[in-house]
Parts: structure tokens; C-alpha cells; sequence
């Protein structure tokens, strides 16, 4: 087997293992839907619960990415391991008998998906250095997807064996099959002494592909992470996150609470609309590719924009086509963004930081996720849901702002320049 169909496969199994890293992910505000009578939790309570493991993973990120960089053959481990992680706390969830119990659970989750995105974002960068957008588009897609099936799994599932308890047990073992599937692919095709990619582009405009397992330099200095470059679309990043972390956690439970929809018809929704949605991954990767990533993310802020205020100022929370549509538009416009943030990040970042780069991703990127499913939640709870949408609102506004500042600056850098690589001896 050539090069070519090495990293072809490669590539296939980072996106089953990133479907897998979701569902077991977004699968939790679903499993919320179904206990939150049993445990008694409020809107706060659940923002609370869901900013917890965002806390979890946006700590160790760092450390994560640091990792991955100084021990680029442990890539793989590292990504395994986590999602095993993820399934222990799935199995340990349904012996919860308290609140803090659940709260652990979380916690144990948010270790294990803390784990995968720093290599694995590092690693597919470096496969496809000058088809960035397109192959972090359809990893993305990938992965929301799962966010998306996410709902309609656990009540498929549940259907079957009855409560969420039953449930959770059945995710944990599925996921388990799964991993070890695809770690027995993995060990098979020999992916895990794969752990540099160079590719070069030739003079003819033919492309090659290399492959080895040599000791890159490694350094410890992060300053980079400061430089304007990069922390101004870190800073963008953050503030868009917000939406979709909001998203994930309260569609299934507004749903239920304003359209009077039933649990099962709630996740059908919620997976109609982030399903959707996510697809929109495929066109900002394209026009990120085609055009530039700038591109891209002004388009994406500014239709996030537009329709974060159409859910304020229009939009009937109790009529299913209103909410859905707006709500919808809101989350695609969100995900145009997304690869073209990660591509122009990955631009302007040397290959031997990239693993440290999508850690501050990952972790200076998610601050404000830290809290704005606990905003959300607390404003709705205390001022209702046009006053917390608001909220919303304000962070688009913000990541607009940002996001023309991106737009209008200009590069010291040609964004096409494709970074060279030192080796050690």
C-alpha cells in the first residue's frame, strides 16, 4: 500500500474516532432531558453541570497539546486512552444515586475529551497542509454529525431498553466495540508509527506525501499563542464557541418546554437542526480553500449575527417553523466558521506547534464556553428566554467585531507559505 492510500486511511479513522469523541460528548444533553426530573435540575443547574466538564477540558487542553508535540508517537495512545476515559465515566453514570455523582461522571468525561482534539486537529493539518479547509471541514462534519445523531441515538436506544440508566450502559459498551474496532484497523495498517507528514508541492504542481517516524525539535516556548496572529482569532473562536456550546446543551430542553413536544420528538428536533446545520462545515472548508479563511469567517459572523438578533426580535419561541428556522440559521452560519478559523490558525503556526496551538485552542479558546451555558441558563431562569437570547445577541455582536477586524487586517505573512520542518539528529 502507497503513501497515498496510508493517509487516505488514516484520515478515515481519525473521523470514525472523532464521530465517536461526539457522540459520547453530545450525547450528554440528551441523557440531561431524560434525568433532570430525577435529579431535580434547573436551567442554572444544567448550565452548571455542562460548564463543569468545559472546565475540565479546557484545563488540561493545554497540558494536551504540550504532550502531543513533545511525544508525537504517543498521538495516538493519548487519543485512544481518552475516549476509553469517556466510556468509563458513560458506564459509571448510571450508578448514580446523587447529584454529585453525575457531576463526577461529567468530570471523568471531560478528562477523556480534553484528549482529542489538540493531536488529532495537529495531526490532520499536517496530512493536508495545503487542503487545510476541506479536510478540517469534513472531520468537522464528521464530528458534528455525530453531535447531530447524537439525540436520536439515545432515544433509539431507549426505546429498546427502557430508561436512561439502560441507556447509558448500552452507549458505554457499543462505544467500547467501536474503539476496539477501530484500534485493531489502527494497529493493522501500522497508523501509529506514522507520526510525521510532509507534503510539498512540486514545481509541475504534482503533490507528495512522506511519512516518518524522526524526532522533531521541540520547544517549550509558547509565546507565540500572545502574538496578535494568533490570539485575536483564538479570542473570535471563544466568543463563537459560546453559541454552539449553548446550543448543545438547552435545544433538546427547549424544545420540550416551549413547543410542548414529547422527549422523543424533542431529540428528533434537535437532531433535524444540528444535523443540518453542521453540513455547513463543507462550504466554509471549500470557500476557506478556494478563496481565503478570512473570507469565510467574516461571512460566518455576519450571518450569526443577523440571526442571533432575528431570534430576539422576531422569532415565536412556540411556533416550531419560527424557532427552527432562525435557531437552524443561527447554528449554520456558526459552522461556515468553524474550519476556517482552525485553517487560519494552522496558517500562521509552525507544524512542530501546531499539537500547543490547538491546546490554547481548546482552552484560551473556550473561555467564555466556560460560562455562557451558566449565563444561559441563569438569565432564562430569572429574566426568561427573548432576555437570554439577548445574551446570545451580544456575544455575535462581539465575534462580528472581531471577525471584521480579521478580515481588514493584513498578514505580515503570505497565508499560502507552507512552514518548513526541523529534524534533530
Amino acid at each position: 500500500m502507497n503513501i497515498l492510500s496510508h493517509r487516505r486511511n488514516d484520515y478515515f479513522v481519525l473521523l470514525l474516532l472523532h464521530l465517536l469523541n461526539h457522540i459520547l460528548m453530545f450525547t450528554l444533553p440528551t441523557l440531561i432531558l431524560f434525568f433532570r426530573e430525577e435529579f431535580s435540575l434547573s436551567y442554572t443547574d444544567t448550565g452548571i453541570l455542562w460548564t463543569l466538564l468545559i472546565v475540565t477540558t479546557t484545563v488540561l487542553s493545554v497540558g494536551v497539546g504540550f504532550f502531543s508535540d513533545r511525544y508525537r508517537d504517543k498521538r495516538y495512545v493519548l487519543m485512544f486512552a481518552g475516549l476509553l476515559l469517556m466510556i468509563l465515566g458513560w458506564f459509571l453514570m448510571p450508578l448514580s444515586s446523587q447529584v454529585w455523582q453525575v457531576y463526577q461522571n461529567f468530570i471523568i468525561i471531560g478528562v477523556g475529551a480534553s484528549t482529542f482534539h489538540p493531536p488529532s486537529l495537529a495531526i490532520i493539518t499536517e496530512m493536508y497542509e495545503n487542503d487545510k479547509g476541506k479536510s478540517l471541514s469534513a472531520n468537522m462534519a464528521i464530528g458534528m454529525g455525530g453531535t447531530a445523531v447524537s439525540p436520536l441515538i439515545f432515544a433509539g436506544i431507549g426505546l429498546i431498553v427502557g430508561d436512561w440508566r439502560n441507556v447509558a450502559y448500552m452507549i458505554s459498551f457499543g462505544g467500547l466495540f467501536f474503539l476496539l474496532v477501530l484500534l485493531a484497523l489502527s494497529l493493522k495498517s501500522g497508523m501509529f508509527y506514522r507520526t510525521n507528514w510532509t507534503q510539498t508541492v512540486h514545481t509541475n504542481g504534482e503533490i507528495r506525501v512522506s511519512s516518518n517516524g524522526a524526532k522533531l525539535a521541540h520547544s517549550y516556548d509558547v509565546s507565540f499563542i500572545f502574538a496578535p496572529l494568533v490570539l485575536v482569532p483564538l479570542l473570535f473562536i471563544s466568543v463563537r464557541s459560546s453559541f454552539f456550546r449553548t446550543a448543545s446543551v438547552f435545544t433538546s430542553l427547549l424544545y420540550e418546554d416551549y413547543l410542548s413536544l414529547s422527549k422523543n420528538e424533542a431529540t428528533v428536533a434537535t437532531a433535524f437542526v444540528l444535523g443540518f446545520a453542521s453540513l455547513f462545515t463543507l462550504v466554509g472548508g471549500t470557500l476557506s480553500d478556494r478563496t481565503n479563511p478570512k473570507n469565510a469567517i467574516l461571512i460566518s459572523s455576519s450571518g450569526s449575527l443577523v440571526f442571533a438578533t432575528a431570534l430576539v426580535y422576531i422569532t415565536d419561541y412556540s411556533n416550531l417553523t419560527s424557532f427552527s428556522s432562525f435557531y437552524f440559521l443561527l447554528l449554520a452560519f456558526y459552522y461556515i466558521g468553524s474550519p476556517a478559523s482552525s485553517a487560519l490558525l494552522a496558517d500562521r503556526v509552525n507544524k512542530e506547534q501546531r499539537g500547543k496551538m490547538f491546546g490554547a485552542l481548546f482552552s484560551l479558546g473556550q473561555v467564555l464556553s466556560l460560562v455562557s451555558p451558566l449565563a444561559f441558563g441563569f438569565i432564562k431562569d430569572n429574566l426568561g428566554l427573548s432576555a437570554a437570547f439577548f445574551f446570545i445577541m451580544m456575544l455575535a455582536i462581539l465575534a462580528f467585531l472581531i471577525g471584521l477586524y480579521i478580515y481588514v487586517k493584513k498578514d505580515p505573512v503570505s497565508s499560502t507559505e507552507v512552514p518548513t520542518l526541523e529534524f534533530q539528529d
